[in-house]
């Protein structure tokens, strides 16, 4: 096998294929750093994605005639907000244990990394929309929290690494932040 050249290795890796080896080998990722993913860049994703899922809560209420059109575009903004700053806080709170707990990731890295794994999220909230729209199905709970629940594994495995390797507190500090996501979402989705 021929040997890589040094402007081979020095490629920076594209953002979709992060977000795909991020949902298959989260602690590859870690281990191998993020690149050139800013923290812009990395927060689009779940921005993008529980905008998507509120949007979501926000059409299955107008078919059951609890809100109106200007409670979907609430809970919209709602969402963008918990995807935003919600997700960051949650993240950096995750970022805080992990440094107790013996890691040493950078507080910019982890909050990337967490931002990055709701790329499975982004993937059930547009499929859920395609249904929403195309076949008038309610589906924020079949999609949108199918779709946090699925960002638990590659957060699950990003802290894992990030705690070198031990499984229990990752699965611990993984489900906390999960359910205080879910806790957002279920806090925040009745407000309009």
């Amino acid at each position: 096998m021929p040997a890589m050249t040094e402007a081979a290795t020095d490629t920076p890796m594209p953002l979709w294929r992060t977000l795909a080896s991020l949902m298959l080998d989260p602690g590859g990722v870690v281990r191998r750093g993020l690149g050139d993913v800013g923290p812009a860049a990395a927060l689009a994703i779940p921005a993008t994605a529980f905008t998507l899922f509120f949007l979501q809560s926000g059409l299955d209420r107008v078919r059951g005639g609890t809100i109106d059109g200007t409670g979907v575009g609430l809970l919209a903004a709602a969402g963008l907000g918990l995807g935003t700053l919600g997700v960051a806080l949650v993240a950096l709170t995750a970022w805080g244990a992990v440094r107790a707990l013996g890691g040493t990731i950078a507080m910019a890295d982890a909050l990337k990394t967490f931002a990055l794994c709701y790329a499975p999220t982004l993937v059930y909230t547009l499929l859920g929309i395609a249904c929403n729209l195309a076949f008038g199905w309610n589906t924020a709970l079949a999609f949108g929290v199918t779709g946090v629940l699925w960002a638990l594994g590659p957060m699950t495995g990003a802290v894992r690494e990030m705690l070198g390797g031990r499984l229990w507190p990752a699965l611990a500090l993984s489900t906390l932040c999960g359910l205080l996501i879910l806790f957002g979402w279920s806090r925040l989705a009745v407000l309009a």
